[in-house]
Order: C-alpha cells, then sequence, then structure tokens
C-alpha cells in the first residue's frame, strides 16, 4: 500500500483535479485520500455544491476516501488551511506523501522556501517592511527578494504558496509525510479563461451559477453528479449576512480570526453604507487588508468563528466518504491514527470539548448553508449525515 494525500477543496471537482489524481495513481500510489473543504471555502463564501455531493464526484474520479476539513480551519489563509490538512492527513497515520500541483513543480525549492519564509533571517527585514504599511503577502515577497529572489518569485503564484505551506506544516509536526509535486498545467488559478477542456474552479463556479456551459470543463460522471445537485449561492442570504455585520459591536468582530489593526472599525463603518456583499468588501478593502481577507471576516463573524476556534488543533479525522480501496484506508487507520476517526456525528459524544465546539460550528455552517441552496433545506442535517458509500 503506497498512500498518496491530497489537500483540496474540489469546488467543484474538476478535469484539472482529475488530471492530479491520474499523475499520483502513475508515480506508483495505490490509494489516494483527499481532505476535503466543508461546506463553506478559504476565499470567504458558500461551496457551490454541498460537501457531499463533491464527494461523490470524487468518489467517481479516482479519489478512494473523502476526509472533512472542518470550516473552522476550511475558510482561513493559507498557513491556517494547510496546517489544519497536514495534521488530519499525518494524524490518519498510513500516509506516505502529500501531493500537489505547483506553478513551480520542484519540491526541494518550496521547501527552501519555507525555510527562509519560518526563519531567522526573515524577521526585521518583513518587520521593516510590514512598517510600510503594504499588505503582509507585498512585505513579505519583498523581505524574501533581498534574502532571494527566486524565493520572492516563488510566492507570486497560488498554488505555490499553498505548496510552501503545506511542506512548513509537515516540518512543524515533523511528520513523516513526503511532499511531493507535479507542474500545473492549463488555466491560471482564477484565470477567466478555459485551456482546453482545463479551466480554474473560479471560472468553472461563475458558469455554473451564470448557467453558462460548464460541462466540458469537469469529468463526465462529476457532470451528471453536479447537473442533479442544488447550487448554493451567497446572495440567497445577502441580506441576512449584511444585516449581522451592521448590528454587531467593533468588539465581537474584533474576536474573528485575521482582525487586528482596528479593520473592526472600519468594517463597521463600510457596513453601515454597504448596500451588497461586493460593495462591503470594497469599502473595508485596504492595501494591509486583501479582499480575500475581508471576505473570511465577514463571513466568519457571520458563522460565529472566533480566533481562539482557529487556535484548536484538529481534535478528530471525520469521514466524508469512501470506495472499497478506502474501506482498507480506514482499517487500516484503526492501528496507525492518532486522531479519533469519525464516520458518524454521534461518535463525537465521547470526545472533548474542542471536538464538541468544532462540530458545533460545522453544524451551525450546514445550517446556514441548507438556506443558500435553490431549495433550502432544514435545520439538523449535518447531525444526521452519514459518510458517501461508493463500492
Amino acid at each position: 500500500m503506497k498512500v498518496a494525500g491530497i489537500i483540496a477543496e474540489f469546488n467543484p471537482f474538476h478535469n484539472g483535479h482529475a488530471l492530479l489524481v491520474q499523475k499520483a495513481r502513475e508515480a506508483g500510489y495505490t490509494h489516494v485520500i483527499a481532505v476535503m473543504s466543508g461546506n463553506f471555502v478559504q476565499r470567504g463564501e458558500p461551496a457551490v455544491f454541498h460537501h457531499s455531493v463533491r464527494t461523490k464526484a470524487a468518489l467517481e474520479n479516482g479519489v478512494d476516501l473523502v476526509l472533512q476539513l472542518p470550516g473552522v480551519y476550511a475558510m482561513s489563509g493559507a498557513q491556517s488551511f494547510a496546517r489544519a490538512g497536514a495534521e488530519i492527513l499525518d494524524g490518519f497515520g498510513c500516509v506516505d506523501s502529500i501531493v500537489f500541483g505547483s506553478e513551480c513543480s520542484n519540491a526541494d525549492l518550496l521547501s527552501q522556501t519555507a525555510d527562509a519564509i519560518y526563519g531567522e533571517e526573515i524577521k526585521p527585514i518583513l518587520s521593516e517592511e510590514l512598517s510600510k504599511g503594504i499588505s503582509f503577502a507585498s512585505a513579505r515577497e519583498n523581505a524574501l527578494r533581498a534574502i532571494n529572489p527566486v524565493y520572492a518569485d516563488i510566492v507570486k503564484s497560488p498554488n505555490n504558496i499553498l505548496g510552501v505551506e503545506y511542506i512548513a506544516a509537515l516540518k512543524r509536526l515533523k511528520s513523516r509525510i513526503i511532499p511531493v509535486t507535479f507542474e500545473r498545467v492549463g488555466a491560471a488559478h482564477d484565470s477567466h479563461e478555459a485551456n482546453g477542456n482545463i479551466a480554474g474552479a473560479s471560472l468553472i463556479r461563475e458558469l455554473i451559477r451564470n448557467k453558462s456551459e460548464w460541462r466540458n470543463l469537469v469529468p463526465e460522471s462529476a457532470k451528471e453528479i453536479y447537473c442533479d445537485a442544488d447550487i448554493a449561492d451567497m446572495k440567497r442570504i445577502e441580506n441576512a449576512v449584511l444585516y449581522k455585520i451592521r448590528t454587531v459591536s467593533a468588539a465581537e468582530i474584533s474576536k474573528v480570526p485575521d482582525v487586528s489593526e482596528g479593520i473592526e472599525n472600519r468594517i463597521l463603518s463600510a457596513a453601515k453604507q454597504a448596500r451588497s456583499l461586493e460593495e462591503l468588501y470594497s469599502l473595508a478593502k485596504t492595501k494591509r487588508y486583501s479582499h480575500a481577507r475581508i471576505r473570511r471576516i465577514i463571513w466568519n463573524c457571520f458563522l460565529g468563528v472566533t480566533a481562539d476556534d482557529l487556535d484548536l488543533s484538529v481534535p478528530y479525522i471525520r469521514i466524508s466518504g469512501f470506495n472499497k480501496n478506502g474501506a482498507e484506508l480506514i482499517k487500516a487507520a484503526k492501528q496507525t491514527a492518532v486522531l479519533p476517526v469519525i464516520s458518524k456525528p454521534a461518535d463525537l459524544s465521547a470526545l472533548g470539548e474542542a471536538a464538541q465546539r468544532v462540530f458545533s460550528l460545522e453544524c451551525t455552517a450546514g445550517d446556514i448553508y441548507a438556506l443558500c441552496t435553490e431549495n433550502p433545506d432544514v435545520c439538523g442535517t449535518e447531525k444526521s449525515l452519514r459518510p458517501v458509500i461508493h463500492i
């Protein structure tokens, strides 16, 4: 058994993802595990399809076992997103490699960049750059350029950044998991154009929500799954989010992850003027606070996630779905896992306070997500959800 782990959103699972799974198989991996975001994703919005739908699409297209990345970590910056994904794969105990696509396609160079980012040399340079009032990303790039221009070029690309964070997380965990990267092909991450039958997830989501043609950009079996599924759109609860942000206090916003330097006051001021979420994001955005960071702050506030929640280490591993190979992995994990492996929510009752808190937030996210879909659902579905079995 040779096991590859993938950390992803599959929002939605598309031809580029299928190619990554194929490359892992060609490299000799007999089993593929995916740690996949739940119903809310890193860019600060609901996923286009429910996590059970995206799980089914992944299992139809080469993934053997899907483990859920809880929303507390899924809707966070690259460092926390990567850290939690790595904790789950490492905690499962039988994963040999984290496999990912990157623009660099050189794991050694990404590892060197990680060492530079979290080393001592960068600290005074980064502090000086941040004092100029620029964004953290720009300050870090400038600091890395002073150390080695190659490292600065690495962090210009989104998949490189995630790769660096995966590797840094594995190092902090002292994990035996080896990072393996393949060159990312096709359209760029946020490109608004497809390259043949490969496009970025952002474009595919846009096409799906606008009811434009997208079907050639996903595997055939995934297309069939998606065509039968409810599409989620944050616009369906936009006014509810605006209401929440207009009525909370600065103190409440200050408890949310990624809030510092008084940005909570700017968000409150923007909320009094904004008539849409996009307008709110634009009004609150600064050189220091990117559009994506503002989105995450607002949605985390809406969902009730605090900075203390994000500081929690992953308290359990939840199974979202599996096939026959995945069942073998689950059996192996009974001997190797160092975190509790949960197949049904009732199993969480025996776990501690941290697990209860993380799952409680997952349930809240599920209840809110249910209002974003074409056919709104009742509350409590997350508590009754069982893994997708594809055998």
